[in-house]
């Protein structure tokens, strides 16, 4: 009876002993992502708890078609005009025909239990004489099946984060190489 218990509770405590690759939130939440990492396909930014396909992962096309439904995010992040002009601006390019087959796969994220829980997809574009950074949120399992927001920023090529730049981020951020 207490064997299995013994050997789930030996197993947990060698990862934590054990683990390179992981996030403490300072809340008693620690994200573990040394199973990624060793498979061979992710790199971890151990700073910002981001996950990183090496090969950029495909647009989730037919899931997103099929749900037909973009909830966009409070984006508390930005000052009150900025996020009146992210939601026009997200209105304006959603509404075009097709504009999500432009995205990018951006990171991706885990949960408080370690778990791959979100895929993040951007997509650069202009409103009203304005770039924009488009994020796409894709929740791989909500409850009911997956499900997408949607959120905008102000693009400053000095500072965001791509693809590109978050695996070469990614990769310096931990104390050991991946």
């Amino acid at each position: 009876m207490f064997s299995p218990l013994l050997l789930v509770t030996v197993q947990y405590g060698l990862k934590i002993m054990t683990s390179v690759y992981k996030q403490d939130y300072g809340n008693g939440v620690v994200v573990y992502a040394d199973d990624f990492v060793k498979s061979g396909k992710w790199v971890f930014d151990c700073s910002n708890s981001r996950l990183i396909s090496r090969q950029p992962l495909p647009i989730p096309l037919a899931e997103l078609e099929e749900s037909g439904r973009l909830d966009i995010d409070d984006m508390y992040y930005l000052n009150a005009t900025d996020r009146k002009q992210a939601k026009v601006a997200i209105r304006a390019i959603t509404g075009i025909e097709d504009w999500y087959k432009k995205l990018r796969y951006r990171y991706s994220h885990l949960s408080e239990n370690s778990d791959l829980n979100l895929h993040i997809f951007d997509l650069l574009a202009r409103h009203d004489g304005r770039p924009w950074a488009l994020s796409v949120w894709y929740w791989l399992d909500s409850g009911s099946g997956p499900r997408f927001d949607i959120s905008a920023e102000p693009y400053d090529p000095e500072t965001y984060m791509d693809y590109a730049r978050s695996l070469q981020a990614a990769a310096k951020s931990c104390p050991v190489p991946q």
